[in-house]
């Protein structure tokens, strides 16, 4: 530090440090709590997005070939969108659980 024109001294710098390690680790329960929950609901409305999108170009479409690549795309995104609704009920405990935490340590 001295280095760089600071001076400062041994017990400061560690509380310093300290507090920039603990300002990461709320910051990471709050990605955790309140990002992560969105992401989640965010990349289902996306996938349902998609699905949707695929059926009108499903029923537009006339080339037999290619309506049968788009079932098959719609089927593969059915996957996708019942592996996120299966997480659903884990991400959602995940963040009671966090939230219930933060409610704890901030009484």
């Amino acid at each position: 530090m001295e280095e760089r024109g600071f001076t400062i001294s041994h017990d400061l710098y560690y509380r310093l440090r300290k507090e920039v390690k603990e300002s990461a680790h709320t910051r990471l329960n709050l990605i955790a709590s309140e990002e992560f929950l969105a992401q989640h609901l965010e990349r289902i409305e996306t996938l349902k997005t998609v699905h949707n999108e695929l059926w009108n170009n499903y029923h537009v479409e006339k080339n037999p070939s290619k309506k049968c690549q788009i079932l098959m795309q719609i089927a593969e995104i059915q996957q996708y969108l019942s592996s996120y609704y299966d997480s659903t009920q884990y991400v959602m405990q995940q963040s009671a659980r966090i939230n219930k935490k933060k409610e704890v340590n901030n009484d």
